[in-house]
């Protein structure tokens, strides 16, 4: 009881230090008595209980528990990370390891001795001042942070007991809370941890493409040509449009990317007109005696044909003319510099007969 009652003050004599430490992301807290870990700030802090001895992810003794357990009359538990220090020109990714039970494992009879748990990460831009909540975690039937036990009440995780979770926050973010919340404060709850927390700043780059786009009637966002990864497009206020928005000629659209759940912060701007569109029909080159490969193509497109090929041209799925080839002879392309997407080929002979496919370029 003694022992509870220094680490409280403790804890209280160390809320002004707190309140002004900074850390420079990226920046991981792993707890176990590290050289950072008097900067988080715990209300009820005899229930949040500091390096427990228990294994975690990162090889070694001590995490921090929320002891749910014995907080019968509070509902609510606050972990409030140090203040953030980044460029804020980048969304702030938060990495965190979680081991929990859930009142679920245990006999039907005990289940409504139990409560369920949350916990809900929340981020403030205002250095603490006012939170708003990103996420809600269970604790509980389904839950998202359930690893194992069948006692919640004494639930003391092995090192592959946990579970590894991932969330975004808006840029600016300079201090982020994991509340411990209770449903039913008057039940028990059960034993939580949390480790190997990470903040750091996204960078995800802008995608690649043209800023000024050629399309056919009825062609939608998802036709134009854009590289990058899980692409999203906005209109001049922001608002996110589906892929199957259609064109409008004179309108300029924005496209950003996702890596890592990381979303650019800057858009590519690209402003579309209507032009000549192609009114060739896909013709199976096989049965001519044709054949283009490899299809994916990476870098070089190979031609093989009976009759000679004088001329090769290719235009993105808008219409637009891309790439021009004209020799006596032509039996490969490079096609390496061109942005991935989806391409249509002519083939033009030396008869001027031509034939037409679709490729896809990575």
């Amino acid at each position: 009881m003694l022992k509870n009652k220094f680490y409280v003050l403790f804890c209280i004599v160390m809320f002004p230090v707190l309140i002004f430490s900074q850390v420079t992301l990226p920046f991981t807290e792993k707890f176990g008595n590290s050289p950072t870990q008097t900067q988080w700030d715990y209300s009820m802090y005899s229930l949040v209980v500091s390096n427990p001895d228990v294994g975690s992810p990162n090889g070694k003794k001590g995490c921090l528990m929320y002891n749910f357990y014995n907080s019968l009359g509070a509902s609510t538990y606050n972990v409030i990370s140090p203040a953030l220090q980044s460029s804020g020109a980048g969304w702030i990714r938060v990495t965190f390891d979680f081991a929990a039970a859930n009142r679920y494992t245990m006999p039907v009879a005990l289940q409504t001795i139990f409560a369920d748990d949350h916990i809900i990460l929340e981020y403030s831009t205002d250095g603490g001042t006012t939170y708003t909540e990103a996420h809600n975690y269970l604790i509980g039937v389904n839950g998202e942070l359930n690893t194992g036990g069948i006692l919640p009440s004494i639930f003391t995780p092995n090192a592959t007991q946990w579970v590894t979770k991932s969330i975004i926050v808006p840029a600016g973010t300079n201090r982020v809370k994991f509340k411990g919340f209770k449903v039913l404060p008057l039940q028990a709850g059960n034993f939580a941890y949390l480790d190997n927390v990470t903040f750091e700043e996204c960078s995800t780059p802008v995608p690649t493409g043209d800023t000024a786009q050629q399309f056919c009637s009825g062609n939608t966002l998802s036709q134009l040509i854009v590289s990058g990864t899980d692409i999203k497009w906005y209109d001049t206020a922001g608002n996110l449009l589906p892929s199957t928005t259609p064109l409008v000629s004179g309108t300029t659209y924005y496209a950003s990317q996702t890596v890592n759940l990381c979303e650019s912060l800057a858009r590519l701007p690209v402003t579309v007109s209507s032009g000549a569109c192609l009114s060739v029909d896909d013709i199976d080159l096989s049965q001519s005696g044709t054949s283009i490969y490899p299809n994916p193509v990476e870098d070089i497109l190979h031609l093989k044909s009976k009759q000679p090929v004088k001329k090769v041209v290719i235009y993105n799925m808008a219409g637009r003319k891309i790439l021009e080839v004209n020799e006596k002879q032509i039996t490969s392309v490079n096609v390496g510099h061109l942005v991935k997407g989806v391409y249509m080929v002519e083939i033009y002979f030396a008869d001027n007969k031509k034939l037409a496919e679709k490729i896809i370029k990575r």
